[in-house]
C-alpha cells in the first residue's frame, strides 16, 4: 500500500518500484498565510509526508480535502479509555499514551552537533541525454526548445555542469546549488522536466515508452505537441505505427496515463537521485558519550504534557523552558513537527536520516497550543503522534 491516509497527514510509501504521483494544492484549513506554504513536488520515488490541514490532494482519481487537526482527547486520567486508544487506524501501530516526559529534572546530556539535511530530488542532464550527443550538440538541442529564456539560461548551465568534470564533481556542484542559489533549486526539482525536454531524451529510453502507449491516448494529445517534440516522436516510432496513431479516435487518457506524466514517471523511476544537502546545524544529545560533550539540561517537570503516537518510534524526553526534546527508537528517514503558536501560525521543524537513541531539541512557547508530528522509518512504517499541555 504505497498511500496512507493519516489523522493529519498524507504519507507516500514510493520507491522505485512504486513512484509515488500527486497534486498537492495549498489550501490551509486554519487561516495560514499562502507564501508560508512550500510547493511539493509532484513526482517521488522516495518516503514523503505532508499534512492534511495545508494542502488539498489529489491522488489515484480521488480529490481529499485539508481538513482540521485530530488529537486525542487530553488525559483526565492515565487509565482512560477512549476509541482512539481502542481502535488502531488502518495501516497504523495501536496508539500509545504517555504523561510527562521521561526527565523531569536536571540531568546530563552529550551534545552533538550535526549537519541538517534538507532532502530533494534531482533530474540529470548527464542520465537523460542522448550519450552520443556532444556539449555543441547539446546546445543546439536547447537553442530550439519551446521553452522560455529564464529556462533556457538554466538548461545552459546545467550542460556546463554536466561536460565540466566527473558524476561526483556534478553531484558536489548541485549540492551547492541548493544550498545557495534558491530559485535555479527550485527549477531543478519543480520545473525542470517538461514535455519540451523531449528532443534531449536518449531514443531507446523514448522508444520503450512510445512503444507501448495506447493509440488513442497518443492522438488526443498529438495536436498540442511543439514541431521539435513531434519531430522526435516521428523519429522514435516506426511509420506504421505513426499511421496506427493519426487514424485511430481521439481519446482523453485517465489522469495520470497520459503520454507526458507517463514519462515523466519513467524518468524519475529510472534517474532520479537523492541529494541532501546542508542547510546549516543542528544540535541533537545523547545519554552517553565523551565527557567533554557533556552538558547539564535544566529539565523540568512535565506531568501535565500528554504525549500520544502510533506504535513506539520515538518518545517524549522531556521540557524545559524554552525547549522540547524527543528520542528516537528506531531509524527514522524523516520526521516533521509542526508546532502551533496561534491558528494563524505554525512552526515546523524537519529532520532526515535519523539514527536510532538520538535525542532531538526543538522550540518550546509556552502559550503555544499544541504540537503534532508524522515521520517514516527506515523500514517504511508511518507513525504520528501529538502533545498536549493546556498548561496556561
Amino acid at each position: 500500500m504505497i498511500y496512507r491516509q493519516g489523522n493529519n497527514y498524507h504519507f507516500f510509501l514510493a520507491d522505485l518500484d512504486s513512484v509515488a504521483r500527486f497534486v498537492a494544492t495549498p489550501h490551509p484549513f486554519y487561516p495560514i498565510p499562502f507564501k508560508k506554504i512550500p510547493a511539493l513536488p509532484s513526482v517521488s520515488t522516495d518516503p514523503i509526508l505532508f499534512p492534511r490541514f495545508l494542502y488539498n490532494l489529489q491522488y489515484n482519481r480521488e480529490w481529499y480535502d485539508a481538513t482540521s487537526i485530530v488529537t486525542p482527547p487530553y488525559y483526565q486520567n492515565t487509565d482512560q479509555k477512549t476509541d482512539w486508544f481502542q481502535k488502531s487506524k488502518h495501516g497504523f501501530l495501536p496508539n500509545k499514551r504517555t504523561i510527562g516526559g521521561t526527565k523531569s529534572s536536571p540531568s546530563p546530556l552529550f551534545r552533538t552537533k550535526r549537519d541538517k539535511f534538507n532532502r530533494t530530488k534531482y533530474l540529470s542532464l548527464r542520465d537523460i541525454v542522448n550519450p552520443e550527443f556532444t556539449e555543441h550538440m547539446v546546445l543546439e538541442q536547447i537553442d530550439k526548445l519551446y521553452v522560455n529564456g529564464k529556462s533556457k539560461l538554466y538548461l545552459n548551465r546545467l550542460v556546463a555542469i554536466l561536460y565540466s568534470g566527473t558524476k561526483e564533481e556534478e553531484i558536489k556542484i548541485v549540492t551547492n546549488l541548493f544550498r545557495y542559489e534558491t530559485e535555479f533549486a527550485q527549477f531543478l526539482s519543480q520545473q525542470m522536466f517538461t514535455v519540451e525536454l523531449i528532443p534531449l531524451i536518449h531514443g531507446t529510453f523514448l522508444q520503450e515508452i512510445l512503444r507501448n502507449h495506447d493509440e488513442r491516448y497518443f492522438r488526443f494529445i498529438l495536436p498540442k505537441l511543439s514541431p521539435p517534440v513531434l519531430e522526435v516522436i516521428r523519429k522514435s516510432i516506426s511509420k506504421n505505427k505513426m499511421k496506427q496513431i493519426e487514424t485511430s479516435p481521439a481519446k482523453k487518457p485517465p489522469d495520470g496515463e497520459d503520454l507526458i506524466s507517463i514519462i515523466e514517471t519513467e524518468l524519475y523511476k529510472r534517474f532520479a537521485r537523492n541529494l541532501y544537502y546542508e542547510e546549516g546545524s543542528i544540535y541533537t544529545f545523547r545519554e552517553e558519550g565523551e565527557e567533554s560533550n557533556k552538558e547539564m539540561i535544566p529539565f523540568e517537570s512535565s506531568g501535565k504534557f500528554d504525549f500520544c503516537i502510533t506504535g513506539d518510534v520515538i518518545s517524549f524526553f522531556g521540557k524545559t523552558k524554552t525547549k522540547l526534546f524527543f528520542k528516537t527508537k528506531e531509524w527514522i528517514e524523516s520526521i516533521r513537527f509542526d508546532f502551533f503558536l496561534t491558528r494563524k501560525e505554525v512552526e515546523t521543524n524537519e529532520f532526515h536520516r535519523l539514527p536510532k537513541d538520538l535525542i532531538l531539541e526543538i522550540p518550546y512557547y509556552e502559550t503555544g497550543l499544541f504540537l503534532v508530528a508524522g515521520g517514516i522509518t527506515k523500514q517504511k512504517q508511518s507513525f504520528e503522534c501529538s502533545l498536549l499541555w493546556f498548561d496556561y
